[in-house]
């Protein structure tokens, strides 16, 4: 296992990164030591962006949905709730809310430890959270525009 978090330390989080995305033909929008974004045109026509931050030895894979609220106030809590069972029911990823750009934004996340990640980790990882992430803002789209 010792082997899999080399490839994450220092300069090899690009190198890994980029090679993980060329082997399932994803292009990568941005990519440095410590941070990648990926982004992605889903079937429903929106787009999904998903985040790869390096920790110690901790990547953080998030995906912000569309939904941001000025304060934790103005979060409808009805969503939260429905967010909370989803998570309850998914094995990669949960539903949080992070603080981006000064609002306070739904977003699929999961954090996983480096040792753990491979190739095909990887890859169910991103398409498990960015479809997660696209079905939710399908499903509240379609309530607020019916």
């Amino acid at each position: 296992m010792a082997s899999l978090m080399q490839l994450f330390a220092g300069a090899n989080f690009r190198l890994t990164i980029q090679r993980y995305c060329d082997e399932h033909g994803w292009r990568i929008h941005d990519l440095n030591d410590r941070r990648a974004v990926l982004r992605f045109t889903m079937q429903s026509g929106r787009s999904q962006t998903l985040y790869i931050i390096k920790y110690e030895t901790t990547l953080e894979f998030s995906v912000p949905s569309m939904f941001g609220f000025d304060t934790i106030d103005a979060i409808p809590h009805y969503i939260s709730t429905l967010l909370l069972k989803r998570s309850s029911q998914k094995k990669l990823g949960f539903w949080c809310i992070e603080e981006i750009g000064g609002k306070q934004v739904y977003s699929c996340m999961h954090n996983a430890e480096m040792q753990l990640i491979d190739s095909n980790y990887f890859a169910a990882l991103v398409q498990a959270l960015v479809t997660e992430c696209d079905e939710f803002e399908g499903v509240i789209l379609k309530m607020l525009n019916g």
